[in-house]
């Protein structure tokens, strides 16, 4: 009686552990963290709105290697305090295998550690040009899935800055590492032209009204004004008190503004703004209207900007997975991502492209210029 006890007590075990570890295998669990309340929630809500769509449309398709995909999202209500939080959470509690987000640059620096200490890969939907470099220990976990801002300043620059007649610029930047990092390379690489900075103007992401900001740099009397920001309101805050204030110097922004918010909350202050981006749902490629497809059938209505960086993370996070052989993991993702080049099947008008020793993942094939006219965005051939 003893041995049989023991045998049916040991069967038991064995039936329980492999019922567990048939359990895991069931789902891959991936943590989304966006800014889905606070300034950057225009950004955040569309990013999460196609993560969701397009893990419904992978779990239909049959799942990862038949694995059903669970996308577990966390608020960093634009603070990089929560964005850290969010990720203790998912890491600990929801035992993520990967994370996309956070939805701004400080965000992501905040959680990086957590993440790298946890062994579980981030895909970076931002362009703080710090978050990818190689002098942060986290390095090795963290893949960008937007253009970088070394490579949108250096566009931007090329393609409206640096024109003969410019000879005086001016820059508003929102106070965070992403603004501040654009700043800086704009004002690098504009001594290295031998163009003035006629001044620096910074405002937090919170800022309503800018006409303070926009009267220095009125005053300052620039040939061409830089707007380095990400949050629709703060950009469309400082474009309609430069009309008030009357900056006549064309304002060239960087790729985030490059969503209906901004285009609504600008109004007519945002007639003739050129911005450097990627996508134009005003004018869409053919790999954008079939992302948009995919957002009409969940229901939604394209935004701009944030669901090309959304999808292109949460693509990259399926497909590193798809590589994996067996029990699919942290490390495992983070290697089967660095496998990563020359990929074609995201929505965006360029290749995917990570290696061991690059995660940048997004070059200049996938850039335009955009330019609102008439209130809406106009791609400029």
């Amino acid at each position: 009686m003893k041995k049989f006890m023991l045998g049916l007590l040991s069967g038991i075990a064995v039936s329980g552990f492999l019922v567990a570890a048939a359990s895991a295998q069931e789902s891959v669990k991936i943590g989304g963290i966006y800014s889905l309340s606070g300034p950057a929630a225009p950004f955040g809500v569309p990013e999460r709105d196609i993560v969701e769509a397009l893990a419904a449309k992978v779990n239909k398709e049959g799942g990862l290697n038949g694995k059903k995909v669970e996308v577990i999202f966390c608020d960093d209500q634009t603070n990089p305090t929560e964005a850290a939080r969010c990720a203790t959470k998912l890491i600990r509690q929801d035992r993520v295998v990967a994370i996309t987000g956070s939805t701004i640059g400080t965000g992501t620096l905040a959680l990086m550690p957590i993440a790298a200490a946890n062994e579980v890969p981030v895909l970076a939907p931002v362009g703080t040009i710090t978050v990818t470099s190689k002098d942060n220990k986290f390095w090795p976990w963290v893949f960008r899935t937007a253009p970088s801002d070394t490579l949108i300043i250096s566009a931007i620059m090329e393609r409206g800055v640096f024109q003969p007649k410019h000879k005086r610029v001016a820059i508003m930047y929102q106070e965070d590492a992403y603004g501040e990092a654009g700043m800086k390379q704009a004002k690098k690489l504009s001594e290295e032209r031998n163009i003035e900075i006629v001044s620096a103007v910074g405002a937090p992401l919170n800022a309503i009204d800018l006409t303070a900001a926009a009267t220095n740099i009125r005053n300052s009397k620039p040939d061409v004004v830089l707007l380095k920001t990400s949050a629709p309101a703060l950009g469309a805050a400082f474009v309609r008190a430069a009309k008030q204030v009357g900056i006549e110097a064309p304002i060239i922004g960087t790729g985030s503004l490059n969503q209906r918010p901004f285009l609504d909350a600008a109004g007519p202050a945002g007639e003739g703004i050129q911005i450097v981006s990627i996508g134009n749902w005003d004018d869409p490629s053919e790999r954008q209207k079939e992302l948009g497809e995919v957002i009409v059938a969940a229901g939604k209505t394209p935004k701009g900007y944030a669901e090309l960086i959304g999808s292109t993370g949460i693509l990259a996070a399926f497909e590193a997975a798809k590589r994996v052989q067996g029990d699919i993991t942290g490390p495992k993702i983070r290697d089967a991502l660095e496998t990563i080049c020359d990929y074609k099947d995201t929505y965006l008008d360029g290749n995917l492209c990570y290696s061991k020793d690059q995660h940048e993942g997004v070059f200049e094939d996938t850039l335009i210029t955009v330019e609102i006219r008439d209130g809406k965005f106009k791609t400029v051939k």
